[in-house]
């Protein structure tokens, strides 16, 4: 048995809350860790998009997602919202897998998603809305993408409507500004497991590390968004 297995989510989504994971507990412009690498801690699983939320573990310091039986998945959410704030994550993919991180994601698992797309047809650090399909593309992510190593993802987002900005290792992937509030201005932070045939491979996984979110206040964005 591989060590540090400290979280399996079950079968029925359960809020959880800790208070040594402070989601939103810090004032605007400060990071706040949302996965604290040992726990759930902060985070519940979200039955849309076809599926339950799909299989979450802690592993080694790790968030390891998977798919459930029945080739279902869904999202993993944080318990809280957030308006603008900029998300940055690590994370490391098998091939071929379909996920993303969603930002301003409703209770129907609707959102702007970051998309982390390990497949044939696939796109990484392009933005996709469930129900309306991609709203941006960025055409040469392969570039900047370093395959079977960790990554690092940058999402910044704020105002209504919203502007979306990505970065893949530090270079940027898309810069888009919505032209319709198309999504409520505040929502969770979601990781995607997605369901289905043919878009996750019998042994692949997606894992993250260092999650954390730097909400923006008002008074920032003027500043983040130029």
């Amino acid at each position: 048995m591989r060590c540090g297995l400290a979280a399996v989510v079950a079968a029925a989504a359960v809020t959880v809350t800790c208070a040594s994971v402070p989601v939103l507990a810090q004032k605007d412009g400060k990071a706040v860790r949302l996965f604290d690498g040992k726990t759930l801690n902060g985070w519940e699983r979200k039955a849309v998009h076809g599926g339950n939320g799909g299989i979450w573990v802690v592993q080694d310091g790790v968030l390891v997602g998977d798919q459930e039986p029945g080739q279902k998945g869904g999202l993993l959410g944080t318990t809280r919202t957030f308006e603008d704030a900029v998300v940055e994550l690590e994370f490391k993919a098998d091939f071929p897998l379909d996920s993303g991180l969603f930002l301003r994601t409703q209770p129907n698992g609707n959102g702007y998603q970051i998309t982390l797309d390990l497949k044939p047809d696939g796109t990484v650090g392009s933005i996709y809305v469930p129900s309306d399909g991609f709203v941006a593309q960025d055409n040469d992510w392969k570039k900047k993408y370093k395959e079977g190593a960790w990554n690092k993802l940058k999402a910044e987002i704020t105002g209504q409507p919203a502007r979306i900005r990505v970065w893949l290792n530090g270079q940027p992937t898309v810069d888009f500004t919505d032209t319709k509030e198309r999504l409520p201005r505040a929502g969770y932070i979601g990781l995607q497991v997605h369901g289905g045939g043919g878009v996750w491979g019998k042994d692949s996984r997606i894992r993250y590390r260092n999650v954390r979110v730097t909400p923006i206040a008002p008074a920032e964005q003027a500043a983040a968004t130029r």
